[in-house]
């Protein structure tokens, strides 16, 4: 089966859109002998936070409109200056949003057997993926995230997102021990500053007068932050008020992750110099400012 993977600018979008269905409907994707109605999966997370700070586009800009001829839709978005980027770069950006499209596919095809077999109405499934520099153009040390919605045929699509951060002098991935001296004191600090950050927003989102700080942590943070070991590694660096440095770091909290679906997406952005004492010498320079929002 071929391999369905869009590439667009943002610019684009509008016309990506089509030409990912057209393409989709060749590539491996089953036929319903009676087209169902058209889908529109534009029905993201409902929060009060600013939707521009998710790196996203708003609801109905970039998600796929799909109809019953198609198992599934995949449309993939790059930066305009995809380009421009290093060949390592564009790869790793290129494989983390290709990674799994296969089988997103298969799945979309196996329920869409299922549908036709047992007599039951299949709602076509739909990728859209963007990514998005978070860190500075410029500099030694940069950030990408990249935004999953993925629509499944339920009530409402999902989030969920994914991070690359990158030496631009040495053309190589960044992990969270490259930078910090001692990472396992620096996933204390973190923890202690998401949990203060998410704290803030949920009291701010959520309007409860009744609950205590410590129910609220007890509910959703604390079990999120203490049953995903690999959580502080999954952070993004964030542009600065300063060329070419980075202000601090950004955590992407999908739905259901810290809170209920409704909750919608937490984003927690942490100046650096909440963490500057633990950083190692190799980035302790890649860092000033104070956080710019993109």
């Amino acid at each position: 089966m071929l391999n369905c993977f869009f590439v667009s600018r943002r610019a684009a979008a509008t016309s990506f859109l089509s030409a990912g269905m057209a393409a989709l409907a060749g590539c491996g994707a089953e036929t319903l002998d009676k087209p169902a109605e058209t889908t529109r999966v534009d029905d993201r997370p409902a929060t009060t936070q600013d939707l521009d700070n998710a790196f996203s586009a708003p609801p109905g800009k970039g998600i796929a409109i799909v109809n019953g001829s198609q198992a599934a839709t995949i449309n993939v978005t790059m930066p305009d200056y995809f380009d421009s980027l290093s060949e390592k770069l564009q790869t790793e950006l290129s494989d983390r949003a290709n990674s799994g499209t296969e089988a997103f596919i298969a799945a979309a095809e196996a329920d869409q057997e299922a549908a036709r077999s047992e007599g039951f109405e299949f709602r076509p499934h739909a990728l859209d993926i963007v990514w998005e520099r978070s860190g500075p153009a410029e500099g030694r040390l940069t950030g990408f995230v990249g935004t999953y919605t993925i629509y499944t045929g339920g009530a409402h699509s999902n989030l969920s997102f994914d991070k690359v951060n990158w030496d631009l002098k040495s053309d190589k991935p960044v992990g969270f021990d490259d930078i910090f001296d001692d990472a396992d004191t620096a996933r204390e600090r973190m923890s202690s500053l998401l949990k203060e950050g998410l704290l803030t927003q949920k009291r701010e989102r959520l309007g409860d007068t009744q609950s205590t700080d410590e129910d609220i942590l007890k509910t959703w943070v604390d079990p999120a932050l203490d049953a995903q070991s690999a959580l502080f590694d999954h952070f993004s660096v964030i542009a600065s008020t300063e060329p070419e440095k980075a202000g601090g770091i950004v955590y992407h909290f999908a739905p259901y992750e810290v809170g209920a679906y409704a909750e919608g997406v937490y984003v927690v952005t942490l100046p650096y110099r909440g963490f500057e004492d633990l950083l190692g010498d190799t980035y302790r320079s890649s860092f000033g400012g104070e956080p710019r929002k993109p």
